[in-house]
């Protein structure tokens, strides 16, 4: 008899475990380690990132390879900064503008991008949304559009992309040769946010997601907020 207590004991803590473990997946409040800050730095992470805790085996290649490539992004938004900052030391004030523009876009987009197309799809793997891919799609589609500019890089705006690139040749070799690595940078950029849209894509038509289950996932949220502010507005 007490055998058998012990044994289901047993089983009532291993079902507890999973199911803590489960709700820990999807609700948990988990401790924010990304970015990775060192501890003596007075900021600390903003969220928690962990792709082999949080995403299904199936789908953990899909995020990693998106993961990679918004640190690709990163490098080329950090990259088209140091060149222009070249620019500036070396041309003057004629490349104030682009100096400018390239440390707006370095301290504005790398954290944007990671909020409005990385998390975006994390989340929305992680959760099983269809809002959420959705919105991922169309702010994955912005950043394609936004390394094609760079990658054009149009006089004065803030991108060290071809037309930069041959126009700073004249003045200087050696800046317009690190234009022209840019440019094949973003180029790039470009090009594997195409085929990982198209490898992403495939994944969200295999799991059954749909447009009809995105408008009501946006109703039921939009339809909880009203509920929660009504709540509110009674409270006070």
């Amino acid at each position: 008899r007490k055998r058998e207590e012990d044994l289901e004991r047993r089983e009532r803590q291993l079902r507890e475990e999973q199911k803590r473990l489960e709700d820990a997946r999807v609700y948990g409040d988990r401790v924010p380690n990304f970015p990775p800050i060192p501890a003596f730095f007075p900021c600390t992470p903003c969220v928690y990132h962990n792709i082999d805790f949080d995403i299904a085996p199936e789908h953990q290649l899909s995020v990693r390879r998106v993961f990679y490539h918004w640190q690709f992004t990163v490098f080329c938004y950090l990259f088209n900064f140091i060149v222009c900052l070249g620019m500036i030391c070396a041309l003057g004030t004629k490349a104030g503008s682009a100096f400018g523009l390239s440390l707006l876009y370095a301290g504005l987009f790398v954290p944007l991008s990671f909020l409005t197309w990385y998390r975006m799809l994390y989340n929305a793997v992680r959760l099983d949304s269809s809002m959420r891919y959705m919105l991922f799609f169309f702010m994955y589609g912005l950043q394609i559009f936004v390394s094609g500019i760079a990658a054009l890089g149009f006089n004065s705006g803030g991108f060290a992309g071809w037309i930069t690139a041959f126009k700073t040749m004249e003045d200087n070799k050696a800046l317009g040769v690190l234009g022209i690595i840019v440019s094949l940078a973003w180029c790039a950029n470009c090009l594997i946010a195409v085929y990982l849209i198209m490898q992403i894509h495939k994944t969200y038509r295999s799991t059954g997601q749909s447009m009809e289950k995105a408008s009501g996932e946006f109703a039921a949220s939009a339809g909880s907020n009203r509920n929660v502010a009504q709540a509110v507005l009674r409270s006070l």
